[in-house]
């Protein structure tokens, strides 16, 4: 169980009034009644897990340089009431997080101590508002996690004048909006030795609901847009330069792919898991970890994926493939297992 930990770095948001009560072209003026204007500033924290796995996913100190946030900001917690609407932000060095184009600014509204804050990441032009002011952003999910996009959303965030009058700013914690599903593949059977072991060919999973959709940006709840037809990932490694080995005494292999949460009380996010091998003589074997057409007494735990969880199967495999796997939930630590 990798442990949960909040990693801070700071960056200030400068950026001009674009937007009026009624226009999106109106320059608003800065407050003109004699109160001091106060620039929104804020600062960030990303909600980690502990080792790094890709260099899409947010795990570390900070995003990458050039990477781009959205924010919107309202008057209210009422989306059909913004104030300014999505701004993209990008991440540069130091921490600094500067409006496209750089050098502007925006100020609180005048007479006004609260702004409500919702950012995301990664920044899209293609947010859509329906006709009750929900904002929603398109996701797409069920890659391995080194080339997939790990989204992020903050949520409700309340930031007054005097928190952004210091020189910290206003707080704003970004959140993983998708689960992680993590496969441990490894052996430690005696027939394998350090010299003849077997390799790993290819991964194959079934998932419940298609992998696209929709991130409600005040929730992060994500809406799959074919919730009844699964999808179908599938991984080959037969042409990877460096052979997948499953050596005894070894860690194994580790495989992340980042997905939709699947959290229903009675079904699992999975419908089907399988694996190829190459034995040490050159033969190659189809393993079925669990398949839900099966009629067999064999049937594997309750999968379920939760935004900003690893959901971990650990797999002994051997000639036999008697096989063992266990569903580490990444925050609460509850285990499963099957054989």
């Amino acid at each position: 169980m990798s442990k949960k930990k909040n990693i801070s770095y700071l960056f200030g948001l400068a950026f001009l009034l674009l937007a009026g009560c009624d226009t999106d072209t109106a320059t608003v003026p800065l407050p003109d009644n004699g109160e001091r204007a106060v620039e929104v500033r804020l600062r960030a924290s990303v909600c980690t897990v502990e080792t790094t796995v890709g260099r899409s996913v947010i795990e570390g100190t900070a995003l990458n340089t050039g990477d781009e946030i959205g924010i919107f900001l309202m008057r209210d917690s009422n989306f059909s009431t913004p104030y300014l609407q999505n701004l993209p932000y990008q991440y540069a060095e130091g921490g600094q997080l500067n409006l496209q184009p750089e050098g502007t600014k925006v100020y609180y509204p005048a007479r006004q101590d609260t702004l409500y804050l919702y950012g995301y990441y990664p920044y899209t032009a293609t947010a859509a508002a329906d006709e009750n002011g929900k904002v929603s952003i398109p996701v797409t999910a069920a890659l391995e996690a080194k080339d997939a996009t790990d989204y992020l959303y903050t949520g409700e965030t309340k930031g007054s004048k005097k928190a952004a009058a210091t020189a910290a700013g206003i707080a704003v914690s970004l959140k993983h909006a998708l689960a992680r599903l993590r496969l441990n593949i490894s052996t430690d059977r005696p027939e394998y030795t350090a010299d003849s072991y077997p390799v790993l060919q290819s991964i194959g999973f079934t998932t419940r609901e298609g992998q696209t959709g929709t991130m409600d940006l005040q929730t992060g709840d994500i809406t799959s847009d074919n919730p009844d037809t699964g999808t179908s990932v599938s991984s080959d490694y037969r042409n990877e330069a460096s052979p997948l080995n499953l050596i005894p005494g070894t860690a194994g292999i580790q495989k992340d792919y980042l997905l939709l949460p699947y959290g229903h009380e009675t079904i699992s996010a999975l419908r089907r898991l399988t694996f190829s091998i190459k034995e040490p003589d050159g033969s190659e074997k189809d393993i079925v970890v669990f398949d839900e057409a099966d009629a067999g007494a064999n049937t594997p735990p309750l999968i379920v994926l939760e935004a900003g969880s690893i959901t971990t199967l650990n797999i002994l495999y051997t000639q036999s493939m008697a096989a063992k796997a266990s569903v580490n939930d990444w925050n609460k630590g509850t285990e499963h297992t099957f054989q």
